[in-house]
């Protein structure tokens, strides 16, 4: 054989035997610690794209914990409680650390509550515990409609629309307490009370009262979740490539998507949502307008009368 066929076929070997390398590190399968980010107010879309991802993460064995990036407002109280729960499920099978990239306000911080571990800048707004909701108003008749009861259109009185605010409120305010209060790292230092005024904090401040856990970023949430999981060797992957579903599209203007969640948020709707944005002046949603009792003004009711 002639040298350079020797030198060839060397190439080609080596090559090949590269390409085998690379092509098994790629497919051998290993602990992996997935990273997810969720940067939109919640709503019914953007709770159920969280929930399919979390839920296979779950089953995906190769998957021994997750970072979840959290920059969120908030949104609807339903979308917000369907999170929570979803969330500490999964914390019951893996680790959990999640990290607050700016912004974990009213359901936002609800959903950082379901981690193991808790991790914010110091910079970041962290809080905001409570619920809110447009005036409640009292049942009236409506001229163009027949109802089976005085409530069927409002669904209740304003007294008993508060207490449902309250109620869902409740809820959240003692899940928070319940897993700050039991946290590892940095227990709840206030009272529920005081939790419940509904303040917004920066992250420092959020430390010291035992809210988060630490301050830090990506790296520090995946060191803690490599630590929960009793894991010294593993990789990193987006969580959503990995499992090869659709990511959690990111509002680029958060505030925005929030007003846009307010203005299209049926009538009733309990919120979890941070209390600086404000309710849209606009009108109710087209697709929500047929919901709305005919209202006449007060002084219109004697100008057409004889």
């Amino acid at each position: 054989m002639r040298g350079w066929e020797v030198a060839l076929a060397l190439v080609v070997l080596a090559s090949c035997l590269l390409g085998g390398l690379a092509l098994a590190e790629r497919q051998t399968p290993g602990p992996v610690i997935g990273v997810l980010q969720f940067s939109a107010p919640i709503n019914f879309t953007t709770a159920d794209q969280l929930v399919r991802l979390m839920e296979a993460a779950q089953r995906d064995p190769d998957i021994a914990a997750v970072v979840l990036e959290v920059s969120s407002p908030g949104g609807y109280a339903t979308s917000s409680e369907t999170v929570y729960y979803t969330l500490l499920n999964f914390r019951k099978h893996k680790p959990l650390v999640v990290v607050v990239n700016g912004l974990a306000a009213s359901g936002g911080y609800y959903m950082a509550a379901a981690g193991n571990r808790i991790y914010a800048s110091p910079s970041s707004y962290v809080g905001n515990v409570g619920t809110r909701g447009r005036r409640p108003t009292d049942p009236t008749l409506a001229p163009d409609e027949l109802t089976s009861g005085p409530y069927k259109l409002e669904g209740g009185s304003r007294f008993e629309q508060i207490r449902q605010l309250d109620l869902v409120r409740n809820a959240f305010l003692n899940n928070v307490v319940t897993q700050r209060t039991h946290a590892e790292v940095n227990p709840l230092k206030i009272s529920a009370a005081e939790i419940a005024e509904a303040r917004i904090y920066l992250g420092s401040e959020a430390l010291a009262l035992g809210l988060i856990d630490g301050e830090g970023s990506r790296t520090e949430g995946v060191e803690a979740a490599a630590a929960l999981a009793g894991l010294e060797h593993y990789r990193v992957v987006d969580l959503p490539t990995h499992l090869n579903l659709d990511p959690i599209p990111a509002s680029s203007d958060l505030f925005s998507a929030a007003q846009s969640l307010l203005a299209e948020a049926p009538p009733g709707t309990v919120l979890m949502l941070d209390s600086r944005i404000p309710f849209p002046e606009s009108t109710l949603a087209p697709h929500w307008e047929p919901l709305r009792k005919p209202r006449t003004d007060f002084n219109a009711l004697w100008i057409d009368r004889p």
